[in-house]
């Protein structure tokens, strides 16, 4: 186990762990404790940078990256030297030729999460991926997330919501 690829997979797989740890994915936000758009209609951003805590490549098929393979890693979001919540993330590999990647996040703050779903092609050092829904007080949220890959182990995630 542990992280695997040689060429440009392997800088791909590597920076994928930094990236979806998304991944991320935000200054403005949703909650007091982040602050607030000041918009009445629910079309709010949060920012924070996303710094990688746990990470693990499962290599589940042929040796080094292939279909099935996935990378499941967690990290801290933090606002300045705040933590304000934390982000889940598992990736699989759907194409090895296309360099592409099913991932599936879940970031946690006070009040609610967010769910995050999509397709990675290519590369993760900048990215958008579709906010498919929340709980608490992000329920029914929509929109999407940019993810801006920093280093290896962090990105700047903005989460742009809607309903």
């Amino acid at each position: 186990m542990g992280r695997q690829g040689t060429g440009s997979m392997g800088k791909w797989l590597g920076a994928l762990g930094a990236a979806m740890a998304m991944t991320a994915l935000a200054v403005s936000a949703i909650t007091p404790a982040l602050g607030s758009s000041g918009d009445d209609d629910r079309d709010e951003r949060i920012r924070v940078h996303s710094i990688t805590t746990e990470e693990e490549f499962l290599d589940l098929g042929s040796e080094g990256i292939s279909l099935g393979d996935e990378i499941v890693f967690s990290t801290n979001l933090r606002k300045g030297r705040e933590n304000v919540g934390r982000l889940g993330v598992v990736c699989t590999f759907t194409s090895v030729d296309h360099e592409e990647a099913e991932c599936v996040a879940t970031a946690l703050f006070r009040g609610g999460q967010i769910a995050v779903q999509g397709l990675l092609v290519g590369g993760p050092e900048r990215f958008v991926l579709p906010i498919t829904g929340g709980s608490g007080k992000y329920e029914g949220a929509e929109g999407e997330v940019h993810v801006r890959q920093v280093s290896e182990t962090e990105e700047i995630l903005t989460f742009h919501l809607s309903d």
